[in-house]
């Protein structure tokens, strides 16, 4: 479904007449988007970015649509496969303490929305694959992947909010159990998803 589509089947599922409700659905939207970016992080969420390293630099900002790190590695630049190396987390706390080692170890942490790493790399390139934010659904942007795979998750999340703004508590708690019944169906699958298949076997001799 597409942004007019959710707009009006909610509209449509809400029965009100009322030109503030019309008035305010983007604003509504902007609080729906933001509920489903804190709660969920899954397959179709994930993207794959790439940033160079400089010599002797520690920090590097994150994607403004950042929404939590799945993996991250560093190569050589120009290497696609070999070389890799997975980096090991570190907290904040234990980063500050940590006074660099000989070692092969590459830590990282995560600090005000940048990226530390430890010890620095020169000329190599940190591989990252990070959840993504939802694109906001807009007349300009009609579709995001939540909406052509989940529109249910839009129109429950609208009819929430259009309950809270009529002040019909009834109602907003019967589509906020809907809507977080769906959120938890999506990360259900999506774990389905991830874990499918025949599993691998070792045979030895």
């Amino acid at each position: 479904m597409n942004y007019t589509e959710i707009v009006n089947l909610a509209l449509a599922y809400a029965d009100r007449e009322d030109p503030e409700v019309d008035e305010n659905m983007d604003n509504f939207l902007r609080i729906v988007e933001a509920r489903v970016n804190r709660k969920l992080q899954v397959q179709r969420m994930a993207i794959r970015t790439q940033i160079t390293t400089q010599q002797g630099q520690e920090y590097y900002s994150l994607p403004a649509d950042f929404g939590g790190l799945r993996d991250i590695e560093v190569r050589p630049v120009g290497a696609e496969s070999g070389g890799r190396q997975t980096l090991k987390y570190m907290s904040p706390e234990q980063m500050n303490s940590y006074s660099g080692s000989s070692g092969t170890n590459i830590y990282y942490t995560i600090i005000a929305n940048q990226l530390q790493i430890m010890n620095p790399q020169d000329n190599k390139t940190l591989e990252i694959v990070y959840y993504k934010y939802l694109t906001p659904l807009a007349i300009s942007n009609p579709e995001n992947w939540a909406s052509i795979y989940t529109p249910d998750l839009y129109v429950f999340g609208l009819l929430v909010e259009i309950s809270s703004f009529a002040k019909d508590a009834v109602a907003k708690d019967l589509w906020n159990q809907r809507f977080i019944a769906t959120l938890d169906e999506i990360t259900t699958d999506d774990e389905d998803t991830r874990w499918s298949g025949t599993a691998l076997e070792i045979r030895l001799g």
